[in-house]
């Protein structure tokens, strides 16, 4: 508003009630006003308007751009009306209240994974929580905190082995903490996945990162990431095993623990989706040939588990597939073997073929 209001004009900033639910702040001023044909064009980022005076055309950078992005977040709506040479008024409108969210946020004590150490800088509670209980429940220890300050404090005080950092934090900017964290001792090339608002690697003023992923907050991609940088989680040896023929389970069963595997065996296909959601195990062993739910649905049904969507599943049946079967399951499970007393032998030589190197396996 400033930069295109003439010496004498004014610029009034105010606030008002737009609704019962939302609250609108408006910027207004009295300078040259924007072209009917580039109001659509004000929210874009970098964007170039001709003046029309004559005066070099203005930019609009990324104000407006993270300005409709951040409340946009917020369940808001920004817009523009303007007049050639008569002003423009900008608004926001945005809740006038907004209820807590109820997810928990889970920080790393001794009761936590012994994988590699994640922290999670983010302000916004929900994207925290969400964060936090995917890495949880992938196999790494986590801890969050909300602001820039108390993560310089940690990463002071400790090592982690990687970081997810939000760069708008509500005391300093996130490329300052990140400046900071790079700064220390302890974290001079520490991974970095940067998950913001705005998307842009330019917006990081040459700051070296894993990666900058876009909100919302998608929690497979992050973990994606820390893969990619090296920083894997380390599973434990448990395998469950879903077989409503309980004398095969058991055999097979005693054949894995017999090789150094914890082993948890279900007969029933709905109890054993229930445990590897509570406990997600290093790798399934499963029939497809149950009364009930099917192997198809309890794989449909895993993959629809947060800590279960990369769970390595070996499929070990009689059943015939047909060309149709086999398609879908070579998109959803890591193995397929012929059920039987002799091809056990063959399911250990799979489970370590999946598991190693990132589980310490057992030896033979």
């Amino acid at each position: 508003a400033f930069k295109f209001t003439p010496n004498g004009g004014a610029v009034d900033v105010r606030a008002t009630i737009d609704s019962a639910d939302m609250l609108r702040l408006e910027v207004a001023d009295s300078g040259i006003g924007i072209a009917d044909e580039d109001l659509g064009r004000l929210f874009q980022e970098f964007e170039q308007l001709g003046s029309g005076d004559g005066r070099p055309p203005g930019g609009t950078g990324l104000g407006l751009a993270l300005t409709k992005r951040l409340v946009e977040a917020q369940g808001g709506t920004v817009g523009v009306r303007s007049t050639r040479g008569v002003g423009s008024v900008f608004h926001a409108c945005l809740p006038r209240l907004q209820s807590a969210p109820a997810a928990s946020t889970r920080i790393a004590d001794s009761t936590m994974p012994a994988g590699p150490s994640i922290l999670v800088i983010e302000d916004d509670a929900a994207d925290r929580a969400q964060i936090v209980e995917a890495l949880g429940e992938a196999g790494y220890a986590v801890e969050a905190v909300a602001t820039g300050a108390e993560a310089v404090r940690r990463c002071q005080a400790r090592s982690y082995d990687a970081i997810t950092l939000d760069l708008l934090l509500p005391d300093q900017s996130g490329l300052d903490v990140l400046q900071q964290i790079r700064d220390s001792a302890r974290h001079p090339e520490v991974p970095v996945v940067v998950v913001t608002i705005v998307a842009e690697t330019g917006v990081l003023g040459g700051h070296v990162v894993s990666d900058v992923l876009a909100k919302p907050v998608d929690a497979a991609a992050v973990l994606d990431n820390l893969r990619r940088a090296g920083v894997e989680a380390r599973r434990s040896n448990r395998i469950l095993v879903v077989d409503d023929d309980a004398a095969s389970a058991r055999l097979l069963a005693i054949s894995l623990e017999g090789v150094g595997y914890s082993v948890e065996f279900q007969t029933d296909a709905g109890r054993g989706l229930a445990s590897a959601e509570a406990s997600p195990p290093s790798a399934i062993v499963l029939d497809l040939l149950m009364p009930g739910l099917d192997g198809f649905q309890f794989i449909d049904g895993l993959r629809g588990q947060p800590g279960n969507r990369t769970t390595p599943v070996i499929v070990w049946t009689v059943k015939d597939l047909s060309r149709q079967e086999a398609q879908r399951l070579a998109m959803s499970a890591q193995g397929v073997l012929k059920k039987g007393f002799g091809n056990m032998n063959s399911v250990i030589e799979e489970l370590r073929a999946i598991l190693m190197p990132s589980v310490s396996g057992p030896a033979s």
